[in-house]
């Protein structure tokens, strides 16, 4: 029956046979205690997992497959489901200017959009960005202490009652609100207050 003897150097294990030949073994740890089983053959190349950073709101990508920092009901991650909040505050985002002859708001950005000292004629563009069924907008304006004209792009729409304001009010605020309508593509203007 051959003798092996076993030797262990720089972290590695050595098999040597009565025939004085080496082989490379594995250290199995069970219960605390070594032992040498057999000797290791390494044929394949480790695996890697492809990981692709996206962008905040998109979470990343592993192997393809899109991870996002949501779970399902069961606890999976990357399945994004709808969620109902209780007692929880949701932070309007808030953009602002001081003056604007021509102003542009990125809905996919802002929920609230002020000028803060309006200081020549505006045009109030149609918003950038992508809108979704019912989703608010809240304008705020004030001049710099002289009236100014405001212009409206047709995708804001008021009903004959109350009609888009089409100045400002001498070194007052006024709020305008409206809602987006996906049926027709149009903000609808359904709350207006002034003289703050």
């Amino acid at each position: 029956m051959p003798v092996r003897k076993t030797y262990i150097s720089g972290g590695k294990v050595y098999n040597q046979d009565d025939d004085a030949s080496f082989s490379l073994g594995d250290v199995i740890l069970d219960n605390g205690a070594q032992t040498i089983a057999g000797v290791k053959t390494f044929s394949d190349t480790p695996k890697t997992d492809a990981i692709a950073e996206k962008t905040a709101d998109a979470g990343v990508t592993v192997d393809g497959i899109l991870m996002k920092d949501s779970l399902d009901a069961s606890g999976i991650v990357g399945k994004t489901t709808a969620q109902t909040l209780t007692n929880k505050r949701i932070t309007k985002r808030v953009g602002t200017t001081a003056s604007s002859s021509s102003l542009t708001i990125n809905t996919d950005s802002y929920d609230i959009y002020t000028v803060t000292a309006l200081a020549v004629n505006m045009t109030v563009n149609a918003p950038s960005g992508t809108p979704t069924e019912g989703q608010s907008l809240i304008i705020r304006i004030k001049d710099n202490g002289t009236s100014r004209t405001l212009s409206w792009n047709a995708i804001f729409r008021a009903s004959p009652d109350v009609p888009l304001p089409t100045a400002t009010i001498i070194g007052k605020t006024m709020y305008l609100g409206f809602i987006y309508n996906a049926t027709d593509s149009k903000w609808d203007f359904v709350s207006y207050l002034d003289g703050f």
